[in-house]
């Protein structure tokens, strides 16, 4: 009976641990940016799209004095894995410089990194090897030039999001 309590009580615990593990941008893992420096999860970023005409952009500026890394992983709908590799697609940003991310290609807008696509909607977060960084997102038809119809998204910080206006 002792026996069985344990076993059944063992199997509880594994399913549990195994169900809460990357669970999309609350928890999944940071990845490295570059080795010997620490990878910060800046801002979340709701609302992401790729596909049907639309991707999404993250404008990012250093207001830091030394050069850092500088990542965006996007999520899918249903959380989980990251649907890109952060680190692959990182930029290294100097100082006062400017990167645009995108989950795909435009017409009217130059990025500086394909994130990829894959997906049809999700969130994405912003890592960097510094908390100097000043963002914003933003979703654009990617077809015309310049775009036809662009609508900013909210960035949170990290996990937080204060009331609306």
């Amino acid at each position: 009976m002792k026996r069985t309590l344990c076993a059944v009580g063992l199997a509880a615990f594994c399913l549990t641990w195994a169900a809460s593990a990357g669970a999309g941008i609350a928890d999944s893992p940071l990845p490295v940016l570059t080795a010997g420096a620490t990878t910060f999860h800046l801002y979340s970023v709701p609302g992401v799209i790729a596909g049907g005409g639309l991707g999404t952009y993250f404008s990012c500026t250093s207001t830091d004095t030394a050069t850092m890394q500088v990542g965006v992983e996007v999520f899918g709908s249903a959380g989980g894995a990251p649907f890109n590799d952060a680190a692959a697609t990182s930029l290294s940003l100097a100082p006062g410089a400017t990167v645009i991310f995108g989950t795909g290609g435009a017409a009217g807008i130059s990025i500086s990194s394909n994130l990829g696509g894959g997906f049809s909607k999700g969130s994405a977060r912003i890592l960097a090897t510094s908390k100097k960084l000043a963002c914003t997102a933003f979703l654009a038809d990617d077809g015309n030039a310049p775009p036809t119809s662009m609508a900013q998204l909210t960035i949170i910080a990290k996990l937080k999001q204060k009331a609306a206006n």
